[in-house]
Formats: C-alpha cells, structure tokens, sequence
C-alpha cells in the first residue's frame, strides 16, 4: 500500500476542515471559510499563512505572482479553498499546477459549495519527473500554415505545457512573451489604443494584446469561455491594425482553446 503524504497532519487538518463546514454550513462568501480556517488550524498549533505569495517563473524568468489559499507548514500542505457545486477536474488541474510550481508535497482542495463537505487530496508525484513536451497537433486548422503560424503553435503549446491552468490573464501574456523570443518571432505588446469621434480625441482604451510579425494579433486569457463579445473586439482591433488574422487563446482549462478570427 502507497504511504499517505503527512497522513498525521492531514487528518488533523480535515477535522478542522470538516467543522468548519459542520459549523458554518455551505455557500458563504469564500473570506469566511479562510478566517474560519486560519482560526482552526493555529489553534491545532499548525503553522498556516494565508494568501501565500508565490513568483511564477517561466524560463526562468519571473511572469507574475500567484497566491496559495493556505500555505501550511512551510510548504508540507497547499490548501485551496473552493465554494461551488462540485470539485471540478479544473480546480484538480489548478492544484496540480501549484505544486508543480510550489515544490510541496500534498495539495488538498476544499469544497464547502454543498451540504456536504467535499475535499479531494492531490500528493505531488511530479516532484524529480522530467517533463517532456509533446506535440500534439495543429492548433490552426485550414490556415496556410506560415513559418511564423507554425512557431507561435508551438509558443502557445509550450506555455500551456509548462504552466498549466490556475493563473490570471497577464502570466500567461508575459510568459508568451517570453517563448515568442525562444521562437525568434518579432512582437509588439499592445496595451492601449486611443478613442476618437469625428477627430475628437476621447481617451486611452486597454485591449492586451500582443502583434506578432505584423501578421497575427494575438489575445491571451483564462476565463471559462470566449464569448461573441471577444471576437467581435478582436475584429475591431485587426481593422485598426490592419492585420488579417487574429488568435484567442484561452488558458483557463485543461486543454487550450484557440479561437481564429478572421
């Protein structure tokens, strides 16, 4: 039989979280779950930082930050909390992602979204694996594939590759970013465009996206669907550049979601 992970120190912390639902009951804002939460494990003399602070590092090179729900005793458990219907294979995917990056040793989610109380524990057996990326196929399908199309496939495949799902937006761009220069591929990030009306100067307008050898407008996100709204600003923006082709990429699942817009 497989040894449990801090088997000790995980059943004491399931206790904690067990009454704390057994107490609160479900559906309350998440904050009153992690108060409840930091209360109940210090008073079980368990070392508990709420809101850790994590780099995410990307080549080596630091993307943006990320916070850890409950960071216990320096990094033997990573706790995250969830409030919804079910533990999703996403929020699994998520906590995968965080110890890969965290290095530690046991990530348990928490769900208090139900009557009954739900957690799901995810031992870190990617620790000393060497993970390999494979090719897996085309994401530009019926496209002339141009050198350059070619070698931002595989730019978005190696983020989602090596990052995973879990994090905001503006890792995701930043790590791109990055891989667009192991591509040799020339890019412009582009966070604002001016407004006018009838030559009248209105504003600044954020839009994030990224132009790549002035052929490609490229939109990286993490949110659960790209909706009409997104596209049809994506062809606003390629009037404006006067580019042919634009490319939403969505990294909030497991699989990454291209969008070609036209």
């Amino acid at each position: 039989m497989t040894k449990l992970f801090h088997e000790e120190l995980s059943y004491t912390v399931r206790g904690v979280l067990i009454d704390v639902h057994n107490k609160l009951g479900s559906t309350l804002p998440e904050k009153f779950y992690q108060e409840a939460i930091t209360y109940g494990l210090r008073q079980q003399g368990i070392t508990c930082t709420p809101e850790q602070r994590f780099e995410v590092i990307y080549r080596n090179l630091p993307v943006g930050a990320y916070y850890i729900d409950h960071w216990l005793e320096n990094g033997k458990i990573l706790l995250e909390i969830k409030v919804t219907p079910q533990i999703l294979p996403i929020h699994q995917a998520q906590a995968i992602s965080y110890l890969k990056l965290t290095n530690a040793d046991l990530a348990i989610v928490a769900n208090f979204g139900e009557n009954l109380f739900q957690d799901k524990r995810l031992p870190n057996f990617l620790r000393n694996q060497t993970a390999k990326f494979k090719w897996q196929s085309r994401l530009f399908q019926n496209l002339p594939y141009s050198e350059s199309l070619k070698c931002l496939d595989t730019a978005l495949q190696q983020v989602h590759f090596f990052l995973g799902s879990g994090f905001i937006h503006r890792v995701y761009r930043q790590a791109l970013m990055i891989e667009l220069q192991y591509q040799n591929l020339n890019y412009e990030p582009i966070s604002k465009i001016p407004i006018y009306y009838q030559n009248q100067f209105l504003g600044m307008q954020a839009v994030q996206v990224i132009k790549i050898e002035n052929e490609v407008l490229l939109g990286a996100f993490a949110v659960k669907n790209i909706n009409e709204a997104m596209e049809l600003k994506m062809k606003k923006l390629l009037k404006y550049f006067s580019v042919k082709l634009g490319v939403l990429a969505n990294f909030y699942g497991e699989q990454l979601k291209i969008v070609v817009v036209q």
